[in-house]
């Protein structure tokens, strides 16, 4: 019941960013609003104290933006609408930057010199022919729109924003920055920067910080590219109903992709070719607004060849022609198809380093000329194997952060393929599984009827734990002090001891006074009324936090302990295993 009140309370939140950053105030304060009372009625069924802390902060930021919508539509006309955008800030009020006068056309001479230019330094690029003969073209075409242009006649359209896919070390950053400096030179573009971000640059964990934080980095890269690596990440949460801010990212970019001209900002996505396909399927307008599409293939065993050589050349290094003539040989048989797609441009630059590291273990301290910078091959084969215990380099997917518990557990029930798949869906606790049944299981990823139900028995035996702790903790966190008397005292309310003590209000129902009951007490003012029920709710909130940390650090202990008797136990459970498959197997023959 909590999970879905607090992902629909999410969800319309979601819809009042989009109404607000698209200047539609009236419907966001009746959205915010909405949202707020949704998450209002999570908390009544939350019992994780952290969550249920979470969500009341973000019904208080709803309930305050829609607070300060509603005083501007009232307060200031046309003038207090703009005061609320984007959530008042002087910033985004700010006059746009610099009145550059256009510049003079190119002549053809500067045209074809642009061109020869960059056809210098496509074929500089190892490998990569498909990205290759996609520049080609988006030269061209560029180039052909400015003599359209010259002649005074219009060109089809303006959309210039990209999708780089491919695994990492492919080059995606590199050809951006070429894509930069090719507007530049023809003139598309005022600058030949790139500003590069991912998910953490452009999303906040409030309402309006992410739209306002999105558009500092689009104000940023103006005139240039915003290169958004990993974008698929902005849309991971989202296409899982999972609360984000994510949203306000999008639809803050997409405000101004639209736009045209040399001070426009072009947007560059890139992210795994299989991610990047369904962050483009989740937002039909944000796909329109992409032209080009631009795939890179791993490198081959030969490009990365071609690569070595290029880099040992560049640092002044070179090999002996026998680490020469085997190179190709020792990346080929040292590494396999999946870690040079994990590695690709990066295994050069890992392989060099090692080399290099082998090579001054190799030689004594009166080395000299030419053995100090020469590598062999006995240099190279002694780095190709580290590379069988390294790990490549990657980045830590942000949803995954936080999930060590529920990841060890899995793991435990022969589940652990299915771990990014909860941590991601917000699972990251033990006490966050309490919840779940067979079809929430099964909309998790677990498909396989098995593994349903050994994640199904993983859940009610974490059940039956809780229950039974929770019932034990209720004593042991009940009460920090005596009696209700000095309970009052020490927090300065001793002078409505015997109020509390006529109405029977002992520790057992202390944490269940609500507002309106302390009213009926006969506490009728509202100061002191208020700063009971405040010292209440700190005290249960202190109590359950408390009570629920004792029982997750019980359950973990637990679980380890279940499964160590689990393994001691193996020895019988295979055999009975075994006897009952070769049951089946006879009745079935």
């Amino acid at each position: 019941m909590a999970n879905d009140l607090r992902d629909k309370g999410i969800e319309i939140a979601n819809e009042a960013v989009m109404a607000d950053n698209g200047g539609r105030y009236e419907e966001a304060v009746s959205k915010y609003v909405k949202a707020a009372e949704y998450l209002l009625m999570a908390t009544k069924y939350e019992k994780n104290p952290v969550t249920l802390k979470t969500i009341k902060e973000k019904c208080h930021e709803y309930a305050s933006r829609a607070e300060v919508l509603k005083e501007g539509l009232s307060g200031g006309g046309g003038k207090g609408k703009k005061a609320v955008a984007a959530g008042g800030g002087k910033e985004e009020e700010e006059e746009e930057e610099d009145d550059d006068p256009e510049p003079e056309p190119l002549t053809e001479e500067q045209l074809q010199k642009a061109e020869e230019e960059m056809e210098i330094e496509i074929s500089k690029l190892v490998g990569m022919d498909s990205v290759k003969n996609d520049m080609r073209k988006l030269c061209k075409q560029l180039s052909l729109d400015i003599r359209r242009r010259q002649e005074g006649k219009s060109t089809l359209d303006s959309i210039r924003h990209m999708m780089f896919t491919g695994n990492p070390g492919v080059g995606k950053t590199t050809v951006s920055r070429l894509v930069a400096k090719l507007y530049f030179q023809l003139g598309v573009s005022s600058k030949d920067h790139v500003i590069e971000v991912q998910k953490g640059d452009l999303v906040a964990g409030y309402v309006n910080q992410t739209a306002m934080k999105t558009a500092k980095k689009i104000k940023e890269a103006r005139g240039g590219i915003l290169f958004v690596d990993e974008a698929y990440q902005l849309t991971q949460a989202l296409q899982r109903g999972q609360s984000d801010f994510s949203g306000e990212a999008i639809d803050e970019m997409m405000k101004v992709m639209n736009e045209s001209g040399r001070k426009a900002v072009t947007f560059v996505f890139a992210g795994y070719k299989k991610e990047m396909d369904e962050f483009v399927q989740y937002n039909a307008g944000l796909e329109s607004r992409i032209k080009y599409r631009f795939h890179f293939d791993d490198y081959s065993v030969p490009e990365l060849v071609t690569i070595v050589n290029i880099k040992i050349k560049a640092k002044g290094y070179k090999m002996t022609d026998d680490a020469s003539k085997n190179l190709a040989s020792i990346i080929d048989t040292g590494t396999t198809k999946e870690l040079r797609s994990k590695y690709n441009g990066r295994l050069t630059d890992n392989l060099l380093q090692w080399s290099s590291d082998e090579m001054n273990t190799r030689l004594p301290l009166t080395a000299h000329g030419e053995q100090l910078i020469t590598l062999e091959k006995q240099d190279l084969q002694a780095a190709i194997k580290k590379f069988a215990t390294s790990n490549p380099p990657s980045k830590k997917d942000p949803a995954l952060i936080g999930g060590a518990e529920v990841e060890q557990q899995l793991k435990q029930w022969n589940l652990a393929e299915y771990s990014p798949h909860f941590v991601r869906a917000g699972y990251r606790l033990l006490i966050d599984l309490l919840h779940l049944e067979e079809r929430d299981v099964r909309a998790l990823g677990v498909s396989k009827d098995a593994d349903v139900r050994r994640a199904m028995a993983l859940v009610n035996r974490l059940k039956q734990e809780h229950r039974s702790m929770s019932n034990e903790m209720d004593a042991l966190f009940m009460v920090d002090e005596p009696d209700i008397r000095t309970w009052l005292e020490k927090r300065g309310l001793g002078e409505f001891a015997k109020v509390f003590e006529r109405h029977r209000v002992d520790f057992e129902v202390l944490g269940d006074i609500t507002y309106e009951d302390i009213k009926e007490m006969g506490i009728s003012e509202v100061g002191p009324r208020r700063k009971i029920f405040r010292q209440v709710s700190v005290w249960r909130d202190e109590r359950e936090f408390k009570k629920a940390e004792a029982i997750r650090a019980r359950m973990i202990a637990q679980e380890n302990k279940n499964f160590a008797a689990s393994a001691a136990s193996m020895e019988t459970d295979v055999g009975q295993r075994l006897g009952m498959l070769r049951q089946s197997l006879s009745s079935g023959m």
